[in-house]
């Protein structure tokens, strides 16, 4: 057997709902995210390595792959002030390019090495 029930009676059913629920609302709400660390001083024309706030390693030079002094795990930012692209390896064998002037967070992995290019392009040769 079907109930039928008219416009009063569902809003009798929904004001009994709020009453017991204590007059409480829901809403959705996404999940609350750390606001993100500003970047660290680096001074053009640095690559820099930023761990919890502070720069641990820090390039001028265009170099070839050169292992870090020490694995670098993330999370954690390169910041490439430069005119030019660097790639950073992971321990994995893994390689990202950053791009000029740029803030690259780094969520994943561990890093083990750099490359600082005299080009523009992310392109290895």
């Amino acid at each position: 057997m079907m109930a039928v029930v008219g416009s009063r009676g569902v809003m009798a059913v929904l004001a009994s709902t709020l009453l017991l629920l204590g007059g409480a609302t829901a809403t959705a709400q996404a999940e609350p995210t750390d606001p993100p660390t500003p970047a660290a001083p680096c001074a053009y024309p640095s690559v820099c390595f930023v761990k919890d706030g502070e720069v641990v390693y820090a390039y001028d030079q265009v170099t070839p792959w050169q292992y870090l002094p020490a694995l670098l795990p993330a999370p954690l930012q390169v910041i490439n002030t430069r005119h030019e692209t660097i790639w950073i390896g992971d321990t994995k064998g893994g390689a990202q390019c950053i791009q000029p002037e740029s803030v690259f967070d780094k969520w994943l992995d561990t890093l083990e090495s750099v490359r600082i290019d005299d080009s523009e392009e992310c392109e290895l040769l």
